[in-house]
């Protein structure tokens, strides 16, 4: 399915003040989570919007960037290496970068994308060995997390919607190692319990190549 990521799209999700505080506080958190594997190397953010991630690793990592949206891209370059951004879709198409990266993320990414199992594929290609991908999605468990996802997150433009159990067979299927998974609502909270995993719907985990 295609959607317009335009720049009404992210004034319309993102431009609130309260959701601006909450995005930075989080975002300290996971740079801090990442960074206990992982303190400096390449960068790579996968649907990077506007520029909520990135600008937390810009100091230790060499940044760089894909998102499906122009808008995104065009504004993006402004502020860091151009050559280091570009227009890409992962579920269509490889990422157009020769480097690997020590750490790929994908933030509310993957459940928009129509073929998450190629972009899967095309970031673990992307990785350096014991390199770090960072997800962090709405996922659908029990019926519990399942009324959370229709309040929350019932997004047209939400095309995978997968259980914790589907997420990981994914990731172990291409050889990715989880390191570390927690139910992002409670963050700054660590809770990895399986219960609590699958009851609150926000997942956040590291997986290692």
């Amino acid at each position: 399915m295609d959607f317009e990521y335009n720049e009404k799209y992210f004034k319309r999700h993102y431009s609130a003040p309260f959701y601006r505080r909450y995005v930075d506080f989080r975002n300290r958190f996971i740079k801090n989570e990442i960074t206990k594997f992982v303190c400096s190397g390449r960068f790579l953010e996968i649907g990077f919007g506007d520029d909520n991630l990135i600008k937390f690793f810009k100091n230790d990592f060499e940044v760089f960037g894909v998102d499906i949206s122009e808008i995104a891209v065009e504004k993006i370059k402004e502020q860091y290496e151009p050559s280091h951004f570009q227009i890409c879709d992962v579920s269509r198409q490889k990422i157009p970068f020769e480097q690997k990266f020590d750490v790929i993320a994908a933030l509310n990414v993957i459940e928009h994308l129509e073929n998450p199992k190629l972009a899967f594929k095309n970031i673990y290609e992307s990785l350096k060995e014991k390199g770090i991908f960072v997800i962090y999605l709405p996922t659908q468990n029990n019926f519990f997390s399942k009324i959370q996802y229709k309040i929350f997150y019932d997004a047209k433009e939400h095309i995978f919607r997968p259980s914790i159990k589907n997420l990981r067979n994914i990731l172990k299927d291409l050889g990715l190692k989880a390191c570390k998974e927690c139910a992002a609502s409670f963050i700054p909270l660590k809770i990895n319990n399986e219960f609590f995993l699958e009851l609150f719907n926000l997942y956040f985990g590291l997986w290692q190549k």
